[in-house]
């Protein structure tokens, strides 16, 4: 029979783990990179392509159940901010791409970012690339600009200028079958640094 014996650096640090779990509380994952993520990644400066390439993989092609889309979100390495109650749930990541929304029911998803130069006209070719039946609507109120897509669905642009911090462009994708066409607007959600 053969016996193993520990190796003593190793066993050191063990000891050492166990020792610090004793004395300090611990967090679970979420909370402890959400503690370490930067203020401004919480809605980042993300580029015009980064913004746009995000939208159309999470909010366009990406799937309407919440928890296929949260799962997805997981595996491009974001994190659940934790909700405000209002049916919504946020991802995050540190780094430059956007946050997502993602409402309850899956009718609705949107991405977030600071207010960048060239994120509009992006937006705007990849609409028309995308939408080529889509048509320009009078803004439903809390938007900047809105479209209906031509299948039922409706892309709006919010932008914001919080106090004290930089200017927010919210993008929003009602999917066909949600009410797009008839300008129901679930724009409402919190900034996920708020929540």
């Amino acid at each position: 029979m053969t016996r193993h014996r520990a190796h003593p650096p190793l066993a050191a640090l063990l000891a050492l783990i166990w020792a610090a779990g004793c004395t300090a509380p611990t967090v679970a994952p979420d909370t402890a990179e959400l503690r370490n993520i930067r203020d401004s990644n919480i809605v980042p400066k993300s580029p015009p392509a980064r913004l746009a390439s995000t939208f159309a993989a999470v909010c366009l092609d990406g799937p309407a159940d919440r928890d296929a889309a949260a799962a997805a979100l997981r595996a491009m390495d974001y994190v659940e901010w934790p909700g405000a109650g209002d049916g919504m749930r946020s991802f995050v990541v540190d780094d430059s791409r956007p946050a997502v929304m993602l409402d309850g029911a899956g009718r609705a998803c949107a991405v977030a970012a600071q207010a960048r130069t060239g994120q509009t006209e992006r937006l705007r070719r990849l609409i028309a690339d995308r939408f080529p039946a889509a048509r320009a609507l009078s803004p439903p109120p809390g938007t900047s600009e809105a479209w209906a897509t031509g299948d039922g669905g409706l892309i709006a642009l919010r932008r914001t200028a919080p106090p004290g911090r930089p200017a927010e462009l919210l993008v929003l994708w009602l999917r066909p079958g949600a009410g797009g066409a008839t300008g129901t607007n679930p724009l409402g959600p919190a900034r996920p640094g708020s929540l």
